[in-house]
């Protein structure tokens, strides 16, 4: 194929102007484009520009490996022709290495490793019923959720080691695809940084995002060190809020979601066994628990 350059220089010349055309045709692209939109011939030479300035662009990006090696006027963005009117246009969308980068901007990690966002629900370890139970429920909850419906989340039960939080990996990052927020946040340290906040400002601000942020995943829930204030004056209000906005919200845990109750009592009176059991009957109206064991093939 001539090189563009080429193309351009001899445009005024009607024969090579056809020659042009032909050229173009060649790319596949182009080709299913003109195909699909019964270009005439008319149209496509009205369109020459928007042609070649994609034939162009779209070479840069075919070579192109990551962000730091785009060479395009619009960094990150890819070209895309689309009608308007009876004339192509070019269009530029986030390209395929950009793509990960805006899904990374809707999941805020805290205190979560960055590794996070290489999870990929395509390479979840499918060694157990269990796991295929988990992954067509991930499924029916992606299918609802991008319909606008009411869906629970899911409650990730087991011992260290079996994969929980690389499922809510996969989750959280499956979620961003869908242009969606969440946060994902390893609660031990979330709840030592909201202590650390008491007195010195941010904790509301805190609060309120994880009340109404679409979607939270809290990871390890129940790791954490019992504190009354916590369970009462933080994680109630929270668990709460989504209940009744309906908001999806995923847990894991070591321990089964009925052994929250002993975990969150500091004391053995009735009142504290009270309170606890509400953050679980809270919980069980968020989220569907499933128990897992086997140990994943893959290591995160």
């Amino acid at each position: 194929m001539k090189k563009i350059a080429e193309l351009l220089s001899n445009f005024p010349v009607q024969v090579d102007v056809d020659q042009t055309m032909e050229s173009l045709l060649e790319n596949p692209s182009i080709r299913a484009f003109v195909v699909k939109h019964d270009l005439t011939h008319a149209q496509i030479l009205a369109s020459m520009n928007s042609f070649l300035t994609y034939l162009e662009e779209q070479s840069k990006c075919n070579d192109c490996t990551s962000l730091l090696e785009c060479h395009l006027s619009h960094p990150g963005m890819t070209p895309q022709l689309f009608m308007q009117g009876q004339v192509v246009s070019l269009e530029y969308v986030p390209c395929k290495h950009n793509v990960g980068q805006k899904k990374s901007f809707k999941i805020d990690a805290l205190y979560i490793p960055k590794k996070v966002f290489e999870a990929d629900l395509s390479d979840m370890d499918m060694i157990s019923q269990t796991r295929r139970d988990i992954y067509q429920f991930i499924l029916q909850f992606l299918n609802k959720y991008k319909k606008g419906e009411v869906v629970k989340g899911l409650y990730l039960s087991g011992l260290y080691g079996t994969g929980k939080t690389y499922i809510l990996a996969c989750i959280a990052n499956e979620v961003a695809k869908l242009d969606k927020e969440v946060i994902f946040a390893y609660y031990p340290d979330l709840v030592r940084e909201m202590k650390s906040s008491i007195g010195v400002g941010g904790l509301e601000e805190r609060i309120s995002r994880l009340k109404t942020i679409p979607v939270l995943i809290l990871d390890d829930i129940g790791g954490e060190s019992p504190s009354a204030f916590i369970r009462d004056e933080v994680l109630g209000p929270i668990l709460q809020h989504r209940v009744l906005d309906q908001l999806p919200t995923f847990f894991s845990s070591n321990i089964p979601m009925i052994g929250l109750i002993e975990s969150m009592v500091v004391s053995t009176s009735v009142s504290e066994k009270a309170k606890a059991a509400r953050i679980h009957s809270r919980i069980k109206d968020l989220a569907t628990e499933i128990q897992m064991s086997e140990k994943p093939l893959r290591t995160t």
